[in-house]
């Protein structure tokens, strides 16, 4: 887990913001960002600056409590990713926002990406308009939409940069590897993107397909197949992270193929509601269709 130094040699205005929040002593802060742009990490290190005494140090047994998931005043809510938390968890977060700390000054919810709880933003109304005083809640999110503005409106926002190209090479390179430029500029500036890159075997390679598959398709549909099979990542060990790089390789054909923009894009929004596999399978549809 990074600590608000580490953050800094990058985002210093970030960190700033952050850190001149903190000081305005607010029980809630919402963190609003773009997608992938450490949200979760940030949230993190603000927990530790404020269980801890030393400021968020990263080091101290305060910190990696927090880091390993082990602090008995800091609660993350558990929730899937794209679906709302269950009511159980939700009970359990309230349950615990409501005690007396332990052993820090402050309990500690964090709840990354609060799209998560859209179906029950009442109770967490609530929770926020009536805070114990030794409680804070750290919350993120990427857009800040209708049904998301009463939870902002309880909170001190603080907006968040974009990584830097530098932090996303440097990031690559913490996994041991050195990226092309072209792999830098398909993260689109995303650090959860630099992880699934890392994963997948060969992703250069793999993600270049994208831009070569309007030439690969031919009016066959085992070879249609064929291509759906090496164009489905089998080595990234959960199902949304083979959505996640599927969907970096639509918005790749999109980029690459500014005529076919239209259709493509569909295909693209499509594939949000689809599962595994069937984006391509749309994509490849409507090329076959296309080419006629």
């Amino acid at each position: 887990m990074r600590t608000l130094a580490a953050f800094r040699a990058y985002r210093p205005t970030t960190v700033d913001r952050i850190t001149q929040a903190l000081a305005a002593d607010s029980s809630s802060y919402l963190l609003k960002g773009p997608r992938g742009c450490g949200a979760d990490e940030l949230l993190g290190a603000i927990a530790q600056a404020l269980v801890g005494t030393c400021g968020g140090c990263g080091q101290c047994p305060s910190c990696r409590a927090v880091a390993d998931g082990e602090h008995p005043d800091v609660l993350w809510a558990q929730g899937e990713q794209h679906k709302s938390v269950p009511v159980e968890e939700l009970r359990r977060i309230v349950r615990f926002a409501s005690l007396a700390p332990a052993q820090a000054r402050y309990r500690v919810v964090v709840i990354p990406d609060i799209d998560t709880l859209r179906l029950t933003f009442p109770v967490i109304l609530k929770a926020l308009e009536e805070p114990p005083t030794a409680t804070k809640w750290l919350l993120s999110a990427a857009l800040i939409g209708a049904e998301l503005a009463p939870v902002a409106s309880r909170c001190l926002t603080v907006e968040l940069e974009a990584p830097s190209d530098s932090e996303v090479w440097d990031r690559f390179r913490e996994y041991k590897l050195e990226p092309s430029e072209l792999l830098i500029r398909w993260t689109r500036r995303r650090l959860d993107r630099v992880e699934l890159f890392a994963r997948l075997t060969d992703a250069e390679r793999y993600l270049s397909t994208y831009e070569e598959l309007p030439g690969l398709i031919r009016d066959d549909a085992r070879w249609c197949m064929e291509l759906v099979h090496r164009l489905t990542p089998e080595d990234l060990g959960s199902v949304s992270a083979s959505e996640e790089i599927i969907q970096c390789g639509l918005e790749i054909l999109v980029a690459s193929h500014a005529d076919s923009g239209d259709w493509l894009r569909r295909a693209a929004r499509a594939s949000t509601s689809l599962k595994l596999h069937l984006p391509i399978q749309v994509v490849l549809a409507e090329l076959i269709l296309r080419s006629g």
